[in-house]
């Protein structure tokens, strides 16, 4: 079974090497950097040479994309270079906004067949229209394409009668389906949001479960928010295959 290494290596410290099945959940309060994580790893993953798919149910592809490099750089050419590089390298964006899941499935499913990308990532969950055992869904999507699936997905309001606000998985819309399905649970905590005293820079990254087993572990990334990209000290990537 194919393997593939996360594309940012402080993530290998504490999550085994992804399978080309597994079904992996990012969750996140709103405004907690999963989709500025979500994608980064594409990215990433994308130039190293993985064909890599980025479904968007929140912003059509464009603004996605200009959002991506207009936040990356403010200096014009180094943001027409990257342009150009995303462009150049193999990410592909989907704008399916409004659509039920079944149609979801069913596109990824498509544009697999005619792009063969290795990897699909969709950002994010609760905004599939029609929503009813979409997690299965996705579960049984990534087994039948043999590819991983990425899924962002927005936590409940119960994160903040937490301990320092520090999300749990009890706290995920449709807990026992993503406990249930998911390989892998990653869950996102920005202090700062919370606290201004609190490290602006610092992202905690949280891992529940690795594999289909529970674990209890995590790991800090520190990114430049302005610029929606890892600080220089993090930029360490690693090579997926």
């Amino acid at each position: 079974m194919t393997e593939y290494r996360w594309p940012i290596e402080k993530l290998n410290d504490v999550l085994q090497p992804m399978r080309e099945t597994d079904l992996v959940v990012i969750g996140s309060r709103p405004s907690q950097g999963k989709t500025t994580l979500m994608l980064n790893m594409a990215y990433r993953f994308a130039r190293y040479g993985m064909r890599t798919a980025y479904v968007t149910l929140e912003k059509n592809t464009a603004q996605l994309k200009e959002r991506f490099v207009s936040s990356h750089f403010r200096d014009y050419e180094d943001a027409e270079r990257l342009r150009e590089e995303l462009n150049r390298i193999p990410l592909f964006f989907f704008d399916l906004r409004d659509w039920a899941i079944d149609e979801v499935a069913y596109e990824i499913e498509e544009e697999k067949g005619s792009l063969n990308f290795d990897i699909c990532f969709v950002d994010y969950l609760q905004l599939i229209c029609e929503r009813e055992g979409e997690i299965d869904w996705f579960k049984e999507l990534s087994l039948l394409l043999e590819i991983p699936i990425i899924l962002g997905s927005q936590m409940k309001r119960t994160v903040l009668d937490n301990p320092d606000k520090v999300p749990q998985q009890k706290d995920f819309h449709d807990g026992e389906e993503i406990n249930a399905c998911a390989d892998t649970i990653i869950m996102l905590h920005h202090e700062r949001f919370y606290d201004d005293n609190a490290p602006k820079e610092e992202l905690r990254v949280i891992v529940s479960r690795d594999r289909g087993e529970a674990v209890n572990r995590e790991t800090v990334l520190r990114f430049d928010w302005e610029r929606a990209m890892l600080m220089k000290e993090e930029e360490k990537e690693s090579i997926p295959r």
